[in-house]
């Protein structure tokens, strides 16, 4: 089901992703097409709900994950490369502000197949949420329906961290804990 985007506007080249989806390029389910389109709806009515998009902050996670590398598999030791679909998901979700500017969306749903890289997504926007959110005192929380599943998402932040030596100067892994006393 490919929808007509808005008017043309200059926009942000990570929202190529979602343009190709409405036209059609790119095929994409009922709720990536709705999510694609959602964002470009809100750029043009966002404001009177008191909404706002920061290509900064949005930009801001995207520079983060450019720091991280892969800690197993085939990628092991190779730095992130976002597929232009993760790209997006992470620009909307950390780019939309509430007029308090606070960010607009605090739960994220994603569902993806095996073998994908969920849980080092995962782990990554963890890592920026604890780092690079500039959140003072942020605690961050690994969950499952399992202790083994949680534990998969908390092992690969851990190991993400010890692959930098930026991470390692100023976050400590001490048995399940990470802390960070200083920046």
């Amino acid at each position: 089901m490919a929808r007509k985007p808005p008017s043309p506007r200059p926009d942000h080249p990570v929202e190529r992703y979602a343009r190709r989806v409405l036209n059609g390029e790119i095929v994409a389910c009922k709720w990536v097409t709705l999510f694609c389109q959602r964002h470009f709806t809100d750029l043009e009515t966002g404001a009177a709900r008191g909404l706002s998009f920061s290509v900064a902050k949005a930009a801001r996670v995207l520079r983060f994950f450019t720091l991280l590398k892969h800690s197993k598999g085939e990628w092991a030791g190779k730095f992130f490369e976002l597929e232009d679909w993760q790209r997006f998901y992470l620009f909307v979700l950390f780019g939309w502000l509430n007029a308090d500017g606070t960010r607009r969306f605090r739960v994220a749903y994603t569902e993806i197949a095996r073998k994908n890289g969920k849980s080092q997504l995962a782990a990554a926007i963890g890592l920026y949420l604890f780092v690079g959110d500039e959140e003072p005192g942020a605690e961050i929380y690994c969950c499952a329906t399992k202790r083994d599943q949680a534990k998969i998402v908390w092992d690969e932040i851990a190991r993400m961290v010890k692959s930098s030596t930026g991470f390692r100067k100023f976050i400590k892994a001490v048995k399940d804990n990470l802390s960070c006393e200083s920046r």
